[in-house]
């Protein structure tokens, strides 16, 4: 989702009839209006959420980087606009069992993220229902080039590391990043 730098608009040859023109100028308008269409979404931004109920739809979820189970969730919101290919994330997970699943947590993200070195996306999180056993806080970064929101846990003066899923608990965070453009 680039803004067009060209546009390819119908021609038009001196020789044609009248009725051949209007439908030139049908197609001439409706090039245009697409055009403005595209124009308005890539600079005003495009909104998807939970109560979505067409394809745009986004319903936050969490998984993990292991064996994939069934999660049970009290509820998921989220939203996302994306601006180009400016993106921001909000949600609000809550989930009462994980069942199965093991290995690292991940919120799964509406668009991918641009590949990039480093870790240059992260975002806040606020928990509720989560044992602090081997760290102190929790923090999100858009992983590049995945559809990954990593859940990042810290102990105060010490390296930080991927969290664990967690049986139960609430996430409620915000993640600003760069998408792919291709989408």
């Amino acid at each position: 989702m680039t803004l067009p730098t060209t546009i390819d608009l119908p021609s038009i040859t001196d020789n044609e009839n009248e009725e051949d023109t209007n439908k030139y100028l049908k197609n001439l308008v409706n090039k245009i209006e697409d055009m403005y269409e595209d124009l308005a979404e890539n600079t005003n931004g495009f909104i998807r959420n939970n109560a979505d109920t067409d394809q745009s739809q986004w319903v936050p979820t969490i998984n993990s980087t292991g064996v994939s189970g069934t999660i049970t969730y009290t509820h998921q919101v989220g939203w996302s606009v994306r601006q180009g290919i400016y993106t921001e994330v909000w949600f609000d997970i809550e989930w009462t069992a994980k069942g199965s699943s093991t290995g690292k947590m991940y919120v799964d993200l509406p668009y991918k993220v641009a590949n990039s070195d480093g870790m240059p996306f992260i975002g806040i999180l606020k928990v509720e229902n989560i044992a602090f056993s081997t760290y102190t806080s929790l923090f999100i970064s858009a992983t590049p080039n995945t559809y990954q929101g990593q859940i990042w846990a810290e102990k105060h003066n010490s390296a930080f590391f991927k969290a664990n899923i967690q049986p139960s608990g609430r996430i409620v965070g915000h993640v600003r990043y760069i998408g792919l453009s291709d989408e």
